[in-house]
């Protein structure tokens, strides 16, 4: 058995979908990092100098010492537009985002891939997202903050498998959640894993019942979440926890520990 101290090589975050003070015992207790979903917001990216003196603020000792991702913002985002001028605004939106994880040392920004189905062919979206992404991607390649493409509503992983296919590098990955999987996907969370294994760098990890997108505690649903760790844990991968309510976040956090997935801090707190 392996001991809780002898970690695996994937890496744990926690999605902030409440207030730090929520969350900050979390932080402190558990080895884990944070993925901000704040900066999904168009408010928050336009002020983002203002919220991210909060976060330092609000992290306290935290800040610089535990690893920190973004989740970019996605509402009426769409990269594989026909419309140029939404295509100007979806890259005026992730530019922002891609800026404030530079500004915050963050490790990773995760954005959404942005199909819903039936509104566009398949063939119309992979004549623009590929050339969409390549372009967003150039002055970007000296540093090392990773880009995260995320499923949502896809049916199926065609579109994300054909777009790493054109756009997959050191720097560009998919972000595979598992719920969205679940409650969206004809085919199951083991079908995506098999066909886009090469290409996932880092997951979303909830749980829900299929019939909505629940966001529900990691045994709270009819995904073993355990069984789809334990598949990705000895690889080089992050993995972020995004579940609502913080109690199912505390109790999952407890299972993974006592699974071997993550470890106590060490104490980081300055002695006064």
């Amino acid at each position: 058995t392996r001991r809780s101290s002898d970690l695996y090589n994937m890496k744990v975050y926690i999605s902030q979908l409440t207030e730090t003070e929520n969350i900050i015992d979390l932080l402190e207790k558990y080895e884990i990092g944070l993925e901000i979903v704040l900066f999904a917001s168009p408010y928050c990216l336009d002020r983002q100098d203002e919220f991210i003196e909060n976060y330092k603020r609000e992290l306290g000792d935290l800040y610089g010492k535990i690893n920190l991702g973004i989740h970019g913002p996605y509402a009426d985002l769409i990269p594989g537009a026909r419309d140029e001028l939404i295509t100007k605004a979806t890259n005026y939106r992730m530019q922002q985002a891609y800026n404030v994880a530079k500004k915050m040392d963050a490790n990773f920004v995760v954005y959404h891939n942005g199909y819903y189905p039936k509104t566009y062919s398949y063939i119309e979206w992979m004549q623009r997202t590929p050339t969409y992404w390549n372009d967003f991607k150039e002055g970007k390649e000296d540093d090392d903050i990773k880009i995260h493409i995320e499923n949502v509503h896809e049916e199926d992983y065609f579109l994300l498998n054909e777009l790493m296919e054109e756009i997959h590098d050191k720097k560009t990955s998919v972000c595979l959640d598992v719920g969205h999987v679940n409650a969206y996907s004809k085919a199951d969370v083991m079908e995506w894993m098999k066909i886009l294994k090469k290409y996932i760098k880092h997951m979303h990890i909830h749980n829900n019942f299929g019939d909505r997108d629940s966001h529900l505690g990691i045994n709270k649903g009819e995904l073993d979440i355990i069984e789809i760790l334990n598949i990705v844990k000895d690889k080089d991968i992050t993995v972020t926890l995004e579940i609502t309510n913080v109690d199912e976040l505390r109790e999952s956090l407890d299972i993974l520990y006592k699974n071997g997935f993550i470890k106590l801090r060490e104490v980081v707190k300055n002695n006064v």
